[in-house]
């Protein structure tokens, strides 16, 4: 009885203070810096088709679609780019407006979706595994450099 006593305590506890009990992944990030360790991730390119080819390596993902808030495909990694941005506004749009405080939506299906705005811009990324948002804002402060050096909007 002791010990289903003390399990709830910890559960209240837990919410109340909004304890973090979660183990940095260890093995996850040694492999990360591995990988990152053998490869050479040259950006500096004149070309978008090679700087997105090159970042979907860096960051391990599948697909990578930017556009405007409306909708309107501005880069894309693959031939749905008119259909992906407008989808992906529209359902980054609604989410805003049921909850305007929300930075990202992240589904999964088959892999995750990952829809996120940076100045003034829609990212949406797919990938086999979530990114934190450090590496989504990375992602984006990448593209978003070359897009700006280049007057690319």
């Amino acid at each position: 009885m002791f010990n289903g006593t003390r399990s709830m305590l910890k559960k209240i506890a837990s919410v109340i203070f909004d304890i973090d009990d979660t183990v940095k992944p260890v093995a996850q990030l040694k492999l990360l810096e591995d990988y990152a360790g053998k490869f050479n991730f040259e950006t500096k390119t004149t070309d978008v088709a090679e700087l997105l080819k090159v970042l979907k390596k860096k960051h391990l993902v599948d697909e990578i679609v930017v556009s405007t808030m409306n909708g309107s495909s501005i880069v894309s990694t693959n031939g749905n780019a008119v259909s992906d941005a407008v989808t992906g506004a529209a359902l980054f749009n609604y989410i805003q407006s049921e909850l305007p405080k929300s930075r990202s939506v992240l589904i999964q299906s088959n892999g995750w979706y990952m829809l996120f705005p940076h100045l003034n811009k829609l990212y949406i990324v797919r990938a086999a595994a979530n990114l934190a948002g450090v590496e989504l804002k990375a992602l984006a402060k990448e593209i978003d450099s070359f897009l700006v050096a280049r007057d690319v909007n």
